[in-house]
């Protein structure tokens, strides 16, 4: 596509950006990051009945063990993918103490990470192994611990990191005592993580909130090349704070990015279409950390807004500029943008993104309700914020 397609040339301003055509390159933009990130591949392991499809279903924003498609992989190992969702779950069947049963099963899942790892593709690697204990049965066999060592023993040469996820712990003494237990045992496993996947109900109008997810992901996270932990940050609804986290990365990065493209020779407006492409990645790759089904229309009030070009579109009230709130740049056609400007622009428009995207993953705006006065007037509150926000740091002041 033609980036000068960007602008009308009749109008030297930013008010005359073709919407149209930046947020079509916007969506083409996500559609690439996306399909660049990594796959990623977490095996479960654990006894029958220890929660793995709660923990599933919890963790990541596709239900794989319910809607996800199941592949057979060994007589005990399936495979949970969905298309065009970069994540495997391969959960083996419930561990049980017969060793026969042990022994088979433990024979699959050494051999599935062999072959997975045959290939030399990341993608096709078993990334992390998650062994699941039931937390409510408050104790661990024997034999258990002895498979568990064995495990990490052999997953160690395989390079597969171990997590042990203590499921079901609404009890936090017993749970405590668990995993004090189990660090004590030097299993050699990456971390102990008490989960609990869904609140449970004590009874006589008791509750336990479900915990744990985040620490689990953070946890997951450590395991993990920098390349799959944008995928991790994708695929997972647990933890907000790394969404956030690698967001803000990207935000860092594109602001220096917009400074250098305009260092040497500042801009006119009507010439920015170098900064409107930055930007715009940007924003696709924000919207590819966040993993949320954004529409056109959000992304076309989001750039209107942010760039002043759509004032009409805040409940019918004139909307200032947000060009405006930036020191330097006037209101004037043939205004010029210098470093500064446009990293100061850059990093509102990244961060008020990301308060966008966390509301949306947190409810707070319906993407399917978003003509509506009080969505808008939401989107426009973030945005005007955080361009004022950004007026008053001294660093870009300075630049």
């Amino acid at each position: 596509m033609n980036n000068n397609s960007y602008f009308n040339t009749d109008n030297n301003s930013f008010s005359g950006i073709d919407l149209l055509s930046a947020v079509k390159d916007c969506f083409d933009k996500i559609a690439l990051s996306t399909g660049n990130l990594k796959h990623l591949n977490i095996m479960l392991v654990g006894k029958s009945g220890v929660g793995k499809s709660t923990l599933i279903n919890n963790l990541f924003r596709e239900r794989l063990a319910q809607t996800g498609g199941v592949r057979p992989v060994t007589h005990d190992i399936t495979g949970y993918s969905k298309p065009n969702f970069p994540l495997t779950v391969y959960d083996s069947r419930g561990f049980e103490l017969n060793k026969l049963a042990q022994k088979n099963i433990k024979k699959q899942i050494t051999s599935t990470i062999t072959k997975c790892a045959s290939t030399g593709r990341s993608d096709d690697a078993v990334h992390c192994l998650l062994y699941c204990i039931n937390s409510g049965s408050r104790r661990i066999e024997p034999e258990e611990l002895n498979w568990i060592r064995e495990l990490t023993s052999e997953s160690y040469i395989l390079k597969v990191p171990v997590i042990i996820v203590l499921t079901q712990s609404y009890s936090a003494p017993y749970t405590k005592q668990l995993s004090d237990f189990i660090y004590s045992q030097n299993l050699g496993v990456n971390a102990v993580v008490p989960v609990l996947a869904e609140d449970y109900d004590l009874g006589m109008g008791q509750c336990v909130s479900r915990y744990g997810l985040d620490n689990l992901i953070s946890e997951i996270e450590r395991t993990l090349s920098d390349d799959l932990t944008a995928t991790l940050a994708n695929v997972q609804t647990a933890s907000a704070e790394l969404k956030q986290r690698k967001a803000s990365l990207i935000v860092t990065a594109t602001t220096a990015e917009a400074a250098a493209a305009v260092a040497v020779t500042p801009l006119p407006v009507a010439d920015s279409v170098v900064l409107v492409a930055i930007q715009s990645k940007m924003l696709a790759e924000i919207t590819t950390i966040f993993g949320l089904g954004i529409s056109k229309s959000f992304i076309s009030l989001f750039l209107s807004t942010a760039l002043g070009t759509s004032g009409a579109t805040v409940g019918g009230r004139a909307l200032a500029s947000a060009l405006k709130l930036i020191p330097g740049i006037g209101t004037a056609a043939g205004g010029m943008i210098n470093a500064g400007v446009a990293a100061a622009i850059t990093s509102a428009m990244g961060n008020a993104y990301i308060q966008l995207m966390t509301m949306i993953l947190n409810d707070q705006i319906l993407p399917d309700e978003l003509d509506s006065n009080a969505n808008i007037e939401k989107i426009f509150s973030v945005i005007d914020r955080s361009f004022r926000l950004q007026n008053t740091n001294d660093n870009f002041k300075s630049v």
